[in-house]
C-alpha cells in the first residue's frame, strides 16, 4: 500500500526523497543534456529537495516505510527561483557552492530551462508541479491523484521532457499540450489541466 504524505521534510527524509529522484530522472532526456554527469545532476537534485521543502511543497509516497516517490510543487503563483526566495529561504552558501561545484555550461543551459515556465503562464494564478519521479510502479499515479485533489483550486502546469514514455500517464490525468518547444536539442511538452488554455 502506497500512502502520500504533504509534511516537510526532516534530513534524513529529504535525502532519501533526493535519492529516489536521482534515480527516477537518470535517465531523462533534458537533464542528460544539461548536466555533465549523474553527479552533477544529483547535486542539482539534492539543493532543489532543500530549496521547495523550505520555500514550496514536497509530497512523497511511502510504501513499505521506504520512500519510493516525491513530487515537487511551488507555492501558488510564485516564480519558480529568486534571488529573494534564495535569500529568505538562507541557502546562499549552498547555491554558492553549487555553482561551484558544477559545470558553467551547464548552468547556463539551465538557465534555459528555468525560463519556460515563466515564459508561457505566470500570467495567471497557477500551481506549478516542478518535478514527479517514483521507483515503483503505481507510485506515480498515487501522487497525480492526490496531488490534484489538494491543488484543486485553480489550474496546473508542468514540463515533461521524456514525451516518449510519459505523454499517456499525463494525459490520464486530464493535462494537454499547449505548446511543444525545443531545448538544448530536446523536445519538451508544456502541459497544463487548464480548459482555457489551448494549443499554440
Amino acid at each position: 500500500m502506497i500512502t502520500i504524505s504533504d509534511k516537510k521534510l526532516d534530513k534524513n527524509s529529504l535525502e532519501k526523497a533526493a535519492a529516489v529522484l536521482c534515480q527516477a530522472f537518470e535517465k531523462d532526456p533534458l537533464y542528460q543534456a544539461v548536466f555533465q554527469n549523474e553527479k552533477d545532476l544529483c547535486r542539482y537534485i539534492r539543493l532543489m529537495v532543500d530549496y521547495y521543502n523550505r520555500n514550496g511543497e514536497i509530497h512523497v509516497a511511502v510504501a513499505d516505510d521506504k520512500i519510493v516517490g516525491a513530487s515537487i510543487w511551488n507555492h501558488k503563483g510564485r516564480p519558480f527561483f529568486s534571488i529573494r526566495s534564495v535569500i529568505k529561504s538562507g541557502m546562499i552558501s549552498e547555491i554558492i557552492k553549487f555553482f561551484m561545484l558544477i559545470q558553467i555550461k551547464s548552468m547556463i543551459r539551465l538557465k534555459n530551462e528555468t525560463l519556460i515556465t515563466e515564459r508561457y503562464h505566470y500570467n495567471q494564478e497557477h500551481h506549478y508541479l516542478f518535478m514527479l519521479g517514483s521507483v515503483r510502479k503505481g507510485t506515480g499515479r498515487a501522487l497525480m491523484e492526490y496531488d490534484i485533489e489538494k491543488f484543486s483550486d485553480c489550474p496546473i502546469y508542468l514540463e515533461n521532457s521524456n514525451i516518449k514514455d510519459n505523454q499517456i500517464f499525463y494525459q490520464k490525468f486530464g493535462f494537454h499540450s499547449i505548446k511543444t518547444i525545443d531545448v538544448m536539442g530536446v523536445a519538451v511538452d508544456l502541459l497544463t489541466n487548464s480548459k482555457g488554455d489551448q494549443i499554440i
